[in-house]
């Protein structure tokens, strides 16, 4: 009866002991997950707003004024170093959480999602300064013309 019982404790231990968990089954792995695609995703918008902000200063030296001009190249600028921040800010979530820091990688994340929309604001404000494509009139005034040949001048024949 002694080893019935002895058995039975034992075994009721290991199915309730937890079991080692795996590198890939550690709590928070989907929490990283997500914080990568976060920050590329947000890398990848960033740099395409840069891109659209490049374009219009190209607009607004062929045919801008010389205050557009410079509104265009400052938040180009500005734009560009929002980029660079966004890297960074990137890599230290990243390190936080490898470290297990996550309350500081989720500040960071907070900080990165804050930069993303500075430089939105930016490409905004640059899209004001650049000057407007040329718009050419599509209805015109109709003008008739009406040709009448006089009956007294000969004919060519």
């Amino acid at each position: 009866m002694r080893t019935a019982v002895a058995v039975l404790a034992i075994a009721s231990v290991l199915v309730v002991a937890p079991t080692n968990a795996r590198a890939d089954d550690r709590p928070g792995q989907s929490e990283i997950a997500g914080a990568r695609s976060q920050i590329d995703a947000a890398l990848a918008q960033m740099r395409a707003t840069s891109l659209r902000v490049r374009e219009q200063l190209r607009t607004a030296r062929k045919r801008g004024t010389r205050p557009q001009i410079t509104c265009v190249d400052e938040a180009l600028s500005r734009s560009d170093v929002a980029v660079r921040r966004a890297r960074e800010l990137g890599d230290e979530v990243m390190a936080a959480y490898a470290v297990g820091d996550v309350d500081m990688g989720r500040a960071k994340l907070r900080r990165l999602a804050e930069l993303k929309e500075a430089q939105r604001l930016v490409a905004s404000a640059a899209t004001s300064c650049t000057p407007s494509a040329v718009v050419v009139p599509t209805s015109f005034a109709a003008t008739t013309v009406k040709l009448e040949i006089s009956p007294t001048v000969a004919r060519a024949e």
